[in-house]
């Protein structure tokens, strides 16, 4: 179980839990006023809330392929204040349609390779980039995202370094780029915000625990509004 200020997490099936990567790419997804926002792989649904609170105006479709996954989503969704601003979808995205185009989409993807999976089918769906290959998911999103809206999605350093040059070769550039790092050092993870206009990326920084230990100054400034 894990307490947010304004939703909690209840249901956390095995190898979908939250983690500190869900929750930043989350608190960092800032739009101006979104009208409509998606999220691809919603897990927990953790996300999609965090989407719901920062953007009360906004409506949030949250796609999960996987059915257990998605009951989980469904359950914690439906205990949160935010059951009426989300719609939860049990569908694979790369064959979504939808009418309206996105102002914000989230993703928090799979990013494992041709790696041995485990026993885990739910973990190895999470984990393993089979279910959503890179291609794909920057191809949907090309043809989802509004000429003016915003894609964030992390992944490790050595597989975003590949994914930009998919997103460049359709049209999708870095607006925003944070590098993130568990301690003071080198970055582990990237989380980038793409476009379809080709602009110089603002870079920065992001250090989640101080070289004692505990949460870094600048973390706990982004997450205040969703930690406890």
């Amino acid at each position: 179980m894990f307490h947010f200020k304004q939703f909690s997490i209840l249901h956390q099936t095995e190898g979908l839990k939250v983690n500190t990567d869900g929750c930043l790419l989350g608190a960092l997804s800032k739009f101006e006023n979104p009208k409509h926002c998606l999220d691809i792989g919603t897990g927990t649904g953790v996300i999609a809330m965090m989407l719901a609170q920062q953007y009360p105006k906004a409506k949030v479709t949250a796609i999960e392929l996987n059915s257990i996954a998605y009951q989980q989503a469904e359950l914690n969704i439906q205990a949160s204040v935010f059951k009426n601003q989300i719609e939860l979808l049990n569908a694979d995205f790369t064959r979504y349609h939808s009418e309206a185009l996105y102002d914000l989409i989230v993703c928090n993807p799979p990013y494992f390779a041709k790696h041995l999976q485990g026993p885990n089918a739910i973990k190895n769906m999470a984990l393993h980039s089979d279910t959503l290959p890179p291609n794909e998911l920057i191809e949907k999103v090309n043809t989802l995202l509004n000429p003016d809206g915003l894609f964030m999605v992390i992944y490790p350093v050595a597989e975003m370094e590949q994914f930009k040059k998919l997103a460049n070769l359709i049209g999708l550039y870095p607006r925003s780029i944070y590098n993130i790092q568990n301690k003071p050092g080198k970055a582990y993870r990237t989380i980038i915000g793409f476009g379809k206009t080709e602009v110089t990326p603002e870079e920065s920084t992001l250090v989640v625990m101080d070289t004692n230990g505990q949460r870094s100054a600048e973390f706990s400034a982004i997450m205040h509004a969703y930690y406890l």
